[in-house]
């Protein structure tokens, strides 16, 4: 086996895993690592956590009881951790921050853009079904939709249902594209069924748009509604475009909460997180 070879040589092995499938992971490198006696960091991952753990409580507390440290990502996954008596550090993402990528925004424009990847779990209708109300109030406006993926055509075909305008399917984009398809954008919408800390929503916050985000999983804890964004119930399209037209007819407040947002996005760096990882990796700065 690969892993066992390359472990070897380390003192530390962090291992990334989430629900499902994505457990495997665990299950392999805590197996390796405690054979081979080296030390186990895990980073547990997305917004299915509190189902797996429920279906599997015996599974995830037989291997995440025997790790070094376990690391998730928000307060959402803390308290499933709590609820199965899983020992954890809550050490958020880290993006990379370009101050460069803020531009503050005179008028906020119905312009909008989601950058979710197309699969059921993102819930895209949810967006068209909201945009095709907003449309009627504001014939003028605009949805960008970028990415690509498994209900695509299925998204295009529910567009021209809905008879809408002015949206654009971009198609899946490289990454370092993202922030010039967020630059032509004023706000950005994100429909997640599930979710835990989408770095999509972080790096709309840092573009200077305002993100108005359904309300699952680890969402409310990087985002504040009404101080750093504008949160709605899961799959109610209906909110979602109150909020969408609310952004534009209110200005000042919808700038205000652009700032507050940006400025929150600091927490997120790697200067304000380092210090947390270094600790349970057993080193010192």
């Amino acid at each position: 086996m690969q892993l066992l070879r390359e472990a070897r040589g380390y003192d530390l092995l962090h291992i990334h895993c989430c629900s499902g499938w994505g457990f495997l992971p665990a299950v392999v490198g805590i197996t390796v690592s405690r054979w081979l006696k080296k030390r186990i960091v895990l980073t547990y991952h997305g917004g299915g956590g509190e189902k797996f753990f429920d279906e599997h409580p015996r599974l995830v507390h037989h291997f995440l009881t025997r790790t070094d440290a376990n690391i998730v990502l928000s307060g959402f996954l803390a308290k499933i951790f709590d609820k199965h008596h899983i020992p954890y550090t809550i050490i958020p993402n880290i993006i990379e921050l370009d101050d460069s990528q803020f531009r503050i925004r005179e008028t906020i424009r119905p312009r909008f853009i989601c950058t979710r990847a197309h699969e059921p779990l993102y819930n895209i209708p949810c967006i068209l079904k909201a945009f095709q109300l907003v449309q009627k109030e504001i014939p003028e406006a605009s949805l960008t939709l970028v990415g690509d993926g498994s209900e695509h055509e299925n998204l295009m075909k529910l567009s021209r249902e809905l008879n809408l305008n002015n949206v654009i399917f971009t198609g899946k984009v490289d990454n370092h594209e993202i922030y010039r398809q967020l630059d032509l954008a004023n706000i950005f919408l994100s429909s997640p069924t599930i979710d835990n800390m989408p770095v999509s929503v972080l790096e709309a916050m840092n573009a200077g748009l305002l993100v108005i985000s359904s309300c699952v999983g680890g969402v409310s804890y990087i985002i504040k509604n009404n101080t750093s964004g504008l949160l709605f119930e899961s799959d109610n399209h209906e909110e979602l475009a109150q909020k969408m037209l609310w952004a534009v007819a209110n200005q000042t407040v919808t700038k205000t909460i652009i700032q507050q947002a940006h400025r929150a996005v600091g927490d997120y760096r790697w200067e304000n997180i380092k210090e947390k990882l270094y600790t349970v990796y057993g080193i010192s700065a």
